[in-house]
């Protein structure tokens, strides 16, 4: 919280000089499930700090705001340690109020405007935005596949996801440090599933989903796109993002399918129903998990990830969709 605390105060202080104004003040929140109360003469603002916003965790954040908005009276402001202009518009579309640490801002509460654009950001290295190695975030999602997977023997993991001893007794150590999991007589348990899944897709959309990345394809007709729920796919190729969201409950048609293959994405040319294309809507992947999945789309809590990675207002519905009724079942 003290860095969140020192990274508000930076981009008021910027905020301050580049628009000369006094009567600008951050304190931190007394109430709300925000983290600071923003003043600009009489205007006042909830703000939540973020170190940093990507498309990886842009749908996260905005669930965050929406949450905020819709429990406080105060308009929202999203204050972040690094943005992209491109990112900082599309929050303002989303109706919300932004600026960074160096001072570039969109605030629209009439009779209050500043709009600011241009002012120079440091980018944060790699390791200040990782949270999970990419063995970790591997690992984790089996955990989150299976509550009870965590209170098994480090054999029996390594046995079932293909990991050594030391990579999984490294992982559950940093779990048990980052408190997702604590030591009870009767065995290790997962505290919050949910928080775990949502710090893991993160995670996942930043550091693991893109290097996974195979080719973009497209369907031999148009014919083949409209019915591409009817095509079976290779053994161990699955449907996810908005392909798999379609197949669990129909509420999103997808703009972009996705795939995830055991083997070659020669395997779905095979099909004589894809071909390779650079502007293709079909996105391959490789599968990174151990073992097969019964049916033809993968976990429901990776199609929850693929769509929260994205910055598509229909996919974070359908994302909120599918991990409602994951909950319940949990």
């Amino acid at each position: 919280m003290a860095n969140e605390r020192k990274l508000s105060l930076e981009a008021a202080a910027n905020l301050k000089s580049l628009t000369r104004r006094d009567d600008i003040t951050v304190k931190p929140a007394n109430n709300g499930n925000h983290d600071v109360d923003i003043n600009i003469g009489d205007i006042k603002m909830s703000g939540e700090i973020k170190s940093f916003v990507t498309k990886a965790n842009f749908n996260q954040v905005i669930l965050q705001l929406q949450k905020i908005k819709n429990d406080g009276s105060a308009p929202v402001l999203l204050i972040a340690g690094y943005i992209s202009p491109q990112l900082m518009m599309k929050f303002v579309e989303e109706g919300f109020n932004v600026l960074d640490n160096a001072g570039n801002c969109y605030i629209n509460i009439p009779p209050l405007y500043i709009y600011i654009t241009g002012q120079k950001q440091d980018k944060p290295k790699e390791a200040e935005t990782k949270v999970f190695s990419e063995s970790a975030i591997k690992l984790i999602f089996y955990f989150l596949l299976d509550k009870a997977n965590i209170g098994k023997t480090y054999r029996k993991i390594a046995e079932e996801t293909g990991y050594s001893l030391g990579t999984i007794k490294n992982v559950i150590e940093d779990m048990i440090r980052r408190h997702h999991i604590i030591k009870t007589p009767k065995g290790r348990v997962l505290m919050d599933w949910r928080k775990l899944l949502n710090e893991w897709q993160v995670a996942y959309n930043q550091s693991l989903k893109p290097k996974l990345f195979l080719r973009k394809m497209r369907f031999g007709s148009s014919e083949l796109r409209r019915n591409w729920q009817d095509i079976k796919l290779p053994k161990n190729s699955y449907w996810g993002g908005e392909s798999g969201a379609n197949l669990i409950d129909g509420f999103l048609i997808p703009e972009i399918l996705t795939i995830y293959t055991d083997g070659d994405s020669v395997d779905l040319i095979r099909t004589a129903k894809m071909l390779p294309s650079s502007d293709g809507d079909i996105l391959v992947y490789k599968k990174f998990w151990a073992g097969v999945t019964e049916s033809n789309m993968v976990p429901k809590i990776l199609t929850y990830a693929d769509l929260m990675g994205t910055t598509d207002s229909r996919c974070l519905e359908a994302a909120k969709r599918i991990i409602n009724d994951e909950k319940q079942s949990k």
